[in-house]
């Protein structure tokens, strides 16, 4: 906060004048001459005074009395300057070649490959008879665990189908995708697998080994062998182009609308 000055004409406090006037008054031989007058010349040095003193509210001390250079750091500038973007090289688009284009399997393969369907059916079935074995015996004879099957990569890859479509033909609830009404029904559905085996396979559904997951400090450990593959196979096969457009779900935000 800056304080208000004094002002001084001539003298450095008010009582110092007080006393000088009353000297004089009292002085009976001494001439009216001698009574100061008031310059405008030693207003003006008083205010190049004051001025000074506000300025060395900005200088560091000692004895050079260096003012501190106020110019902000933080890097923002009135003039444009433009940004330096590296040339891109890329080779842009899908990076791989099919025989027959209309066969969507191939391209499925390139990003879902056998070997990783594979891992999802033996953790499946692994996951599944785990689970089993651990319910209450015995079971009554309409339990559904007893209607378990081990799920095979070809009924996998059925159930992926079906969840794709799923994204695509959007309801409610899930059991109306088998439902018969004509305003509900979607006849690919139990035409390829019947709901309670939809059902299981969902239940069940694992990427990973419980029991080996140990003391794993990975958060994403259960999904961990998965994800690599699909992210390596995503970099590999499809190269994106020079301007891309990044939604904002796809980047962490803890503002508000």
């Amino acid at each position: 906060m800056a304080y208000r000055k004094r002002k001084t004409i001539g003298f450095r406090t008010e009582e110092e004048l007080a006393d000088a006037v009353n000297e004089i008054v009292n002085d009976s031989d001494s001439d009216t001459d001698n009574i100061p007058e008031f310059s405008s010349s030693e207003e003006s040095e008083s205010e190049s005074a004051n001025e000074i003193d506000n300025e060395s509210n900005i200088s560091t001390p000692g004895p050079s009395c260096r003012l501190i250079d106020v110019t902000p750091t933080t890097g923002f500038s009135k003039n444009d300057r433009q940004p330096r973007i590296p040339p891109f090289r890329d080779n842009p688009g899908v990076q791989f070649s099919v025989e027959n284009e209309a066969d969507v399997m191939s391209y499925f393969d390139h990003y879902i490959p056998p070997e990783l369907t594979e891992i999802v059916v033996d953790q499946t079935n692994l996951y599944a008879q785990q689970q089993i074995t651990k319910m209450p015996r015995p079971v009554t004879k309409h339990a559904r665990s007893e209607e378990w099957k081990p799920v095979t990569v070809i009924k996998m890859k059925k159930f992926f189908g079906l969840i794709f479509v799923t994204g695509i033909v959007r309801k409610p609830k899930l059991e109306l995708y088998w439902s018969m009404r004509g305003i509900f029904q979607t006849p690919i559905f139990p035409q390829t697998m019947s709901r309670n085996r939809f059902q299981f396979i969902q239940r069940y559904l694992h990427f990973s080994d419980n029991n080996a997951a140990g003391t794993n400090e990975d958060h994403l450990y259960k999904i961990r062998t998965i994800l690599d593959i699909v992210v390596n196979n995503l970099r590999t096969n499809y190269i994106p182009d020079r301007d891309i457009s990044l939604d904002e779900g796809m980047l962490g935000w803890w503002g508000r609308l």
